[in-house]
């Protein structure tokens, strides 16, 4: 018995045990199942990329009420631009920042044409104030170099060489001058005062003058200066104001673009870039460089289009600065037109008796007049120029100043070239836009936080036709665009005219219409609100940034120094924090109580009472 007794004792402790360990056993294994549920529907959270926290601040950040953010991601069916499933967007969020996106990318564009714009311009006024100033500092030392050489016989007829330099000032100014004919006329009307000067003993009639202006060509009193001179003025004036106009028409041009609108189709892809990755709940997530730049070669179509007249009228006008710089330099011909016109003077004053005679010869003995010798009337003789040994071998001491301001404006233009096809990498080179390549597994490619597989499309607008983010109609003509084709087209003819030193027919300036940009742009118009705001955080880096200069490696056409000169965007990789006026037009949604989704809602309630039941089952069992 109490054997038994002893076993009986042992089997109970060995139940009691075993009951024991099986419960241990039971518990771990519950709790295992209550993590891996717990686990699964974390997995389940996280693999959707919805955290609504992390949107919350950024599009706080962006200028807009956080209040219309959702606590938790709700279903997306009322999204038109982005993925509708999970997402931290309401309807009203979607709408504000593809008006973000919008302003953005006007502003990036907007600000990278007019630098170039104003850069342009800049060079022209420059140019402009030399040369007047070159002109007005010649005109002078003309007057008081032959007031001192002649004295009161050049103040009697000064008018006579005041006007040349008003045809010349005239010619820069509008172009509606023959300069040919000015020459001309000039040196044909010093021809007859000279003459009168040199035989004031005889008196001369209108018709006797006109028998003497006759035998100009013939006699050549003034011996091959007017030639000469006619031709430097000539080529040198006509290319000096063709360069100088075809920095203003090129300025124009750049500021007429920046009044092509976006398309919408254009307005879709930029908000599904910059605007949807805080849908998803990624706002720092950045679109993959190749998905960028195929966004912009399609948003950009219409200014590639210019790409190839750009790049003919920058080759010209290289061309026309070689002129310049060589046998058309303004400055070597201006400085010294004193100096050639005297020159003029005294091969007529050598000539001056033989000259008299054949003109008696050919027109008659003119009548002797009255003659009164006064302190007002000089001598033959003494109708000599002061010349310095370098002017008397047809020589000056001038220094060329004009060459640096030029060659500085032929190397600003030369960096232009294919600036228009550079537009869409210029934008996307810069760290608010696009992701580097180096983070190309890593970056939105306009659906999910993965790689760009697509290829990057041609340039232009007929390329757009395979672009897989942006659809252009190939076949919309744009007024505003063909306009600007036509200026560029035009002032190049011009140009090619200027060098080879043929005359350039201008239209006058009022009658002018090319470069105007009077015509409509493409795609919505931009309101004035929109072009306002007082600074977005912005994804195309309008803010403080002062240029990224090169510093990303991405695939694009060759380097362009224009990618420092003109880069408008941000580099500081900092938020800009001036915010725009808050957007007051909200919808009920914006304020709404977020819809929960149906995983939420399972893992969220149904979990405990899943553990509890596992919980009881192996209780009873127990």
């Amino acid at each position: 018995m109490a054997v038994n007794g002893c076993i009986c004792k042992m089997l109970e402790q060995s139940l009691r045990l075993e009951r024991r360990h099986r419960k241990e056993y039971t518990c771990v294994l519950v709790w295992t199942i209550a993590l891996l549920a717990i686990t699964l529907w974390t997995q389940d959270v996280s693999a959707t990329g919805i955290n609504c926290a992390s949107v919350r601040y950024t599009y706080e950040e962006r200028g807009f009420s956080a209040g219309e953010v959702p606590n938790d991601p709700l279903s997306g069916e009322h999204l038109r631009v982005c993925p509708q499933g999970l997402t931290c967007c309401t309807e009203e969020m979607e709408h504000n920042l593809s008006a973000q996106s919008r302003r953005e990318f006007d502003r990036a564009v907007r600000d990278t044409l007019n630098k170039l714009g104003t850069l342009l311009k800049l060079r022209a006024q420059r140019f402009d104030d030399f040369f007047k100033e070159l002109l007005t500092t010649s005109k002078r030392e003309f007057h008081d170099m032959f007031k001192k050489t002649y004295g009161i016989i050049y103040e009697q007829n000064s008018y006579v060489f005041t006007d040349l330099f008003e045809e010349l000032e005239r010619y820069y100014a509008k172009g509606q001058v023959d300069l040919g004919e000015a020459m001309e006329n000039f040196f044909n009307t010093l021809y007859q005062k000279m003459f009168t000067v040199l035989n004031a003993q005889y008196e001369f009639d209108d018709k006797y003058l006109g028998c003497v202006g006759e035998h100009m060509k013939e006699l050549k009193p003034f011996g091959d200066v007017p030639h000469k001179l006619s031709i430097q003025l000539k080529r040198s004036f006509v290319a000096t104001r063709t360069f100088s106009q075809a920095l203003n028409v090129a300025s124009d041009v750049v500021t007429n673009m920046v009044k092509i609108n976006p398309s919408p189709d254009c307005v879709r892809a930029l908000t599904k870039m910059t605007g949807c990755p805080a849908c998803q709940g990624l706002p720092e997530l950045k679109a993959c460089s190749n998905y960028c730049i195929n966004v912009m070669k399609g948003c950009l179509a219409y200014q590639a289009e210019l790409d190839a007249d750009w790049n003919n009228f920058v080759d010209a006008m290289e061309k026309v600065t070689d002129r310049l710089l060589g046998p058309f330099n303004i400055e070597m011909v201006v400085e010294p037109i004193d100096i050639k016109i005297s020159e003029a003077i005294m091969n007529f004053q050598e000539n001056g008796p033989e000259v008299s005679q054949r003109v008696f010869s050919g027109c008659g003995k003119p009548l002797l007049g009255r003659r009164r010798r006064d302190t007002t009337e000089l001598e033959f003789e003494s109708l000599q120029f002061e010349r310095s040994e370098d002017a008397q071998n047809g020589e000056s001491n001038i220094v060329p100043t004009l060459d640096k301001l030029v060659k500085d404006i032929r190397q600003k233009v030369k960096d232009t070239k294919q600036f228009w096809s550079h537009l869409p990498y210029q934008i996307c080179n810069n760290d608010h836009v696009a992701a580097s390549p180096a983070k190309d597994d890593s970056c939105w490619n306009g659906a999910m936080k993965a790689r760009y597989e697509l290829q990057i499309t041609g340039d232009g607008i007929s390329n757009q036709q395979t672009n897989p983010e942006v659809t252009v109609d190939v076949n919309r003509p744009s007024s505003l665009l063909n306009e600007q084709m036509f200026a560029l087209k035009t002032i190049t003819s011009k140009l090619k005219n200027a060098y080879n030193g043929q005359d350039v027919e201008w239209i006058d300036a009022e009658e002018s219409s090319y470069g105007s940009g009077s015509g409509s742009g493409d795609g919505n118009d931009i309101e004035d609100d929109d072009m306002e705001g007082s600074g977005d955080s912005g994804h195309f880096g309008y803010g403080t940034g002062t240029g990224s200069g090169g510093t990303r490696q991405f695939p694009r056409p060759p380097n362009n120094d224009m990618d420092n000169n003109l880069h408008p965007l941000g580099a500081d990789g900092g938020m800009d924090r001036h915010r725009p006026r808050n957007n007051t037009s909200g919808g009920s949604s914006a304020n709404a109580r977020p819809k929960i989704s149906v995983t939420r809602a399972v893992t969220s309630y149904l979990l405990p009472i899943v553990v509890m039941w596992f919980g009881g089952i192996f209780s009873d069992w127990l």
